[in-house]
């Protein structure tokens, strides 16, 4: 696809597939953390995902609190993104490059799910609101990543820095990533 609709439509393309996907991610993670799974918000996000990973635990079961259903899903959709974003562009891909661009975007898509989780939060705090399903559910998707950082960096004039802290190490480590896999 080329012209002026050619960006439209991979912008489009690429963000429902990232929805899935962080959708998907969101529900290995809530396993993992050990998070509410009575919160209204995780009911939701549980029955959306239930209709593709119950039949995949009949071949995939839960080992320990790992979801290995919800990764397989999760890298499906991530290659299978990499793969019909190079095909809307015209680009024939080999397989070395689609496991690499695959990893890749599996690394970005995991550290961009935490960036945007721990900025709702944060934002969510300065506006009062930290009583909601949603808010739980940042909270529950967080606190593992900014409680080690809490233990060296404690609140300043009582605010908590850590959201800074980790979503700066967050961008360093993108970038470094990046670069390496550019370079």
């Amino acid at each position: 696809m080329s012209g002026s609709f050619g960006d439209p439509i991979l912008f489009l393309v690429r963000t429902l597939f990232q929805l899935l996907i962080f959708m998907v991610l969101v529900r290995y993670f809530l396993q993992l953390f050990r998070a509410n799974f009575f919160n209204p918000v995780t009911q939701s996000i549980v029955k959306l995902t239930n209709p593709v990973l119950n039949p995949l635990r009949r071949v995939l079961p839960k080992t320990g609190r790992h979801d290995l259903a919800a990764l397989l899903v999760a890298l499906v959709l991530i290659v299978l993104m990499v793969w019909v974003l190079a095909a809307m562009k015209g680009l024939s891909v080999t397989a070395v490059a689609l496991l690499v661009n695959s990893l890749y975007f599996a690394f970005l898509m995991v550290t961009d799910l935490f960036f945007w989780t721990i900025l709702m939060r944060a934002v969510a705090s300065w506006i009062g609101n930290t009583r909601s399903p949603a808010v739980s559910l940042l909270e529950e998707l967080t606190d593992p990543l900014l409680r080690p950082v809490q233990r060296f960096l404690p609140p300043l004039a009582g605010i908590d820095l850590s959201p800074l802290a980790v979503l700066l190490l967050i961008q360093v480590l993108q970038i470094t990533v990046g670069n390496l896999l550019m370079g």
